[in-house]
């Protein structure tokens, strides 16, 4: 496959799976910023699970794709294997990740403002905590985090972006050491069927 088919795949799949992840992302933050109950992390909860399915099945679908296109430019015998893959799921996670940390940085600091998202994170926690009569106990050690939270300095933007790179390098790591071995394509010894 040419260099530029690969960069030209590359970024269509990053981008779409970054711009899918990005309002998945944002979507969090402000339903525990401004909903702040906890019917609301219940709701965050379950579209995180929701979230991390479907990255994981568009993983599978991008580099399954890719891999049918590589397999194409192939002669007779097509190989597509198992590094291949997880490379691919890295690089394409990579552009997710940096398109997440730059919506992240752009909501928290132009949008909610880096002083009232501290503050409103942190009346959510004690409210959540509040709602809950078993973690009444938890209130000496929620009051020291809520001091440390609102004590944060606003991070740079390229503290957010490397941070959400590395966390979607882990995700694409993890989920490619499974996925990958499902897009693997190596043709088997003393194959005679030469159009598999």
């Amino acid at each position: 496959m040419k260099v530029n088919q690969f960069w030209r795949d590359l970024l269509t799949k990053g981008a779409i799976l970054g711009g899918i992840m990005v309002v998945s992302h944002c979507f969090e933050q402000c339903a525990i910023i401004y909903g702040g109950t906890m019917a609301w992390v219940k709701v965050v909860g379950f579209e995180w699970i929701v979230a991390v399915a479907l990255y994981i099945y568009l993983l599978f679908r991008f580099t399954k794709s890719y891999a049918a296109n590589v397999m194409e430019q192939q002669g007779e015998v097509k190989v597509f294997t198992y590094g291949n893959g997880l490379s691919y799921m890295i690089a394409v996670s990579i552009l997710a990740g940096t398109i997440v940390g730059v919506g992240s940085y752009i909501l928290r600091h132009f949008i909610i403002g880096h002083t009232e998202y501290v503050t409103k994170l942190a009346e959510t926690m004690v409210a959540i905590v509040k709602s809950t009569p078993e973690a009444s106990a938890m209130m000496g050690n929620m009051n020291q985090m809520v001091n440390q939270i609102l004590q944060q300095e606003e991070p740079s933007i390229f503290s957010t972006i490397a941070s959400s790179i590395w966390n979607y390098i882990l995700g694409g790591l993890i989920a490619g050491l499974v996925v990958a071995a499902f897009t693997k394509h190596t043709p088997k010894l003393f194959d005679t069927n030469k159009e598999e």
